[in-house]
């Protein structure tokens, strides 16, 4: 039996060694040598004191290296299951070679597609469950989103993976085909965080041996920023007549109180007081009825004027009154149920245009009032006052007297809008007649 064969390539000579066992031939390697005879001497050096193999170029004896193509052989011409992976890399973990987790029924071994059905699902999902038992926020609209970016991006790519098969290599290059396809670096941010929120959890639980997350770089790029209305535009479209006086109240309400428009929509009977507004729940049409955002509840001054305006839109409501029905100020088409956000940016909209502003070409969106509110105030007052009445959490240290700030500082914000606010606060001709 032959003990090698020699072949030439580009000009080197490359050695097909026999296994002298089975008669079969190992992988060609390259001797180095451009010379036959020369390379015959390299091949004799193998025989006598092993193949070099690896990265540091270590002798191997050759029955070793046969061996080795033989098993790696078999891998790729068995038709393995997600089992066999791990049976394979629990053998290689007890010789002491890799030290990562692999259990027979490890869930790392289910494919991507089957992970993700639950995950997202706010319902299902052990991630959420794992989240509000920890008191900690998380929106139904939050998971339709993160689920409606995995079905429309990761799927195509990796709905077949097993999931303890994805690395960093694989996210790298997933997120820079991504940007490729002319994704603004926000969009490729979001689409990648709603599977690498996942895929750590996994890892966090102990479901893969590895978080490919780890180390992962975000995009940079500046954000889209929303548009903001000078005081002269603001006062002119408060000046315009609008078609819904719903929708103009609740635009007043949130340029005067800088409300979002979840906590604007979410406004009931039994939240205006005296002087001051309530903001003690936000709307969500996957949610419905919420904590704000941050789970903050505070009080904001309520200008005379705007609550004028709201106790006359309570008086129209068509579900009450009713001693034990606690009605939404801004009513929609069903009882149990405020106006629709589409309303209000819609009302927004055909005033800005009455008014000459484009709304598209400068981002005017219904929470640019709360923008605008926050530019305006913070030209008399310090930002540390002005957060306790947002419901930005800024710094930690100030939560537990959040309450307390809001009251110190009530009197001196509400005498401020007044004076800030006073060249847009309603006229009777402000809407149409409805």
């Amino acid at each position: 039996m032959r003990h090698f064969y020699l072949h030439k390539r580009a000009g080197i000579w490359y050695a097909e060694i026999v296994n002298q066992a089975t008669g079969k031939k190992l992988s060609a390697r390259s001797t180095g040598a451009r010379d036959r005879d020369e390379a015959i001497l390299v091949i004799g050096e193998w025989r006598k004191n092993g193949i070099p193999t690896g990265r540091h170029r270590k002798p191997r004896p050759i029955e070793t290296v046969a061996n080795l193509e033989s098993i790696l052989e078999v891998i790729r011409k068995t038709d393995l299951l997600s089992e066999d992976a791990v049976l394979i890399v629990s053998a290689l973990k007890e010789r002491g070679l890799i030290d990562v987790s692999a259990e027979k029924n490890n869930q790392g071994s289910i494919i991507f597609s089957e992970f993700m059905q639950t995950f997202w699902d706010y319902n299902a999902s052990p991630y959420v469950k794992d989240k509000l038992a920890h008191k900690q926020s998380i929106g139904k609209r939050h998971c339709y989103d993160m689920r409606h970016r995995i079905c429309k991006y990761w799927l195509p790519v990796f709905k077949y993976r097993v999931l303890s098969s994805i690395t960093k290599q694989d996210l790298k290059k997933f997120s820079l085909e991504l940007a490729a396809k002319g994704l603004a670096s926000s969009s490729v941010n979001k689409i990648m965080v709603s599977g690498n929120v996942a895929l750590a959890w996994a890892f966090r639980e102990g479901i893969i041996p590895a978080d490919p997350t780890e180390g992962f770089m975000r995009f940079s790029g500046t954000p889209e920023k929303r548009g903001v209305l000078t005081p002269q535009e603001t006062a002119k479209i408060f000046s315009v007549q609008w078609d819904d006086e719903r929708a103009y109240v609740a635009s007043l309400l949130a340029c005067t109180c800088g409300l979002r428009s979840g906590e604007v929509r979410a406004i009931r009977k039994s939240d205006i007081g005296e002087n001051i507004l309530h903001v003690r729940h936000a709307w969500s049409d996957f949610d419905l009825i919420k904590a704000p955002k941050n789970g903050e509840v505070r009080k904001v001054p309520l200008l005379p004027e705007v609550k004028e305006k709201l106790l006359k839109l309570l008086a129209e409501n068509p579900y009450g009154p009713d001693e034990a029905y606690d009605p939404f100020v801004f009513y929609g088409l069903l009882k149990d149920k405020p106006l629709d956000s589409k309303v209000l940016l819609k009302g927004l909209k055909k005033a800005c245009a009455a008014a000459g502003i484009n709304c598209e070409e400068r981002g005017i969106v219904f929470h640019s009032f709360r923008h605008y509110w926050a530019a305006r105030m913070a030209d008399h007052m310090e930002a540390e006052k002005l957060t306790r009445v947002t419901g930005h959490k800024s710094r930690a240290i100030f939560d537990h007297y959040a309450n307390h700030i809001i009251d110190e500082n009530l009197e001196e914000i509400g005498k401020i809008g007044a004076k800030v606010f006073g060249k847009i606060l309603p006229s009777k001709t402000a809407w149409a007649a409805v």
